[in-house]
């Protein structure tokens, strides 16, 4: 008893010591559980599929995708009168629209005319001993009506004048069958008789149509009156057309193939 007496507090020390080393390592073990169920849960979760998500509504982006894919077709025919003016006209019963195109939209041509140098042999004038060679020029591109018209003009064999120069002379000096002739300007050489003539293109004119109005024989700057404007013809060509606008704008206009 006086060993329990003398060592009391030391063995309710060594008890308390005790219990609080098993409560710590009774902890440890309690801190290293939750850990581990923390981590299994956690894991749990990440592995796991949750629910599907809805779909995305995309109706107005594929429609917008649809017409950026599909063809943007422009109208710039028929009754499109940004790009097809319509005439008008005053009647009795007023303003009423005219058939057809207006202006240069309803220009059309109808036919192209070739604009030739033709050169004919026409008769022997003179003696046996010096005859003269008959010749008819007709310049069709001129500008000038009166220079249009067929002229006569003659030439002793080997002699020239400002257009053409006569090389040879075949078969009887009265009663040639063929004259070989030269153009002076671009040194071409044609065979003339009484059966075959000369014919080469220079220019072209152009009978046109527009708003139900005939426009026959039209040349290179000719002016051409559509719709109340005053267009300019710069150029024509066998198969074309080009008309300058008072603003110096060029349209060129195609001839439509025969059918």
């Amino acid at each position: 008893m006086d060993f329990l007496k003398k060592h009391y507090e030391k063995l309710v020390l060594s008890v308390v010591l005790l219990a609080v080393a098993v409560a710590a390592f009774l902890l440890t073990v309690e801190v290293g559980n939750v850990k581990q169920t923390l981590a299994d849960q956690l894991q749990q979760k990440i592995v796991s599929k949750g629910a599907p998500l809805p779909p995305l509504n995309l109706s107005t982006n594929e429609a917008v995708a649809t017409r950026a894919s599909s063809q943007l077709k422009v109208v710039l025919d028929g009754e499109h009168n940004t790009f097809n003016p319509g005439a008008w006209e005053k009647s009795g019963e007023g303003l009423r629209r005219k058939p057809g195109k207006a202006g240069l939209a309803g220009l059309t041509i109808a036919r192209v005319i070739p604009l030739n140098l033709v050169v004919a042999f026409t008769g022997v004038a003179g003696t046996e001993e010096a005859p003269r060679y008959q010749f008819s020029v007709t310049r069709e591109f001129e500008k000038l009506p009166a220079k249009r018209r067929p002229t006569i003009t003659s030439l002793n064999a080997g002699a020239k004048d400002s257009l053409v120069q006569i090389i040879d002379v075949k078969g009887s000096k009265m009663d040639p069958t063929e004259i070989l002739c030269e153009l002076v300007e671009t040194r071409e050489r044609f065979v003339l008789s009484k059966e075959k003539t000369f014919r080469k293109t220079f220019s072209y004119a152009a009978d046109l149509r527009s708003e139900g109005k005939e426009f026959p024989g039209k040349r290179v700057d000719d002016p051409l009156v559509l719709s109340g404007v005053t267009y300019k013809i710069v150029a024509i060509g066998k198969d074309e057309l080009v008309v300058s606008a008072p603003n110096q704008v060029r349209t060129t206009i195609a001839a439509v193939p025969a059918q």
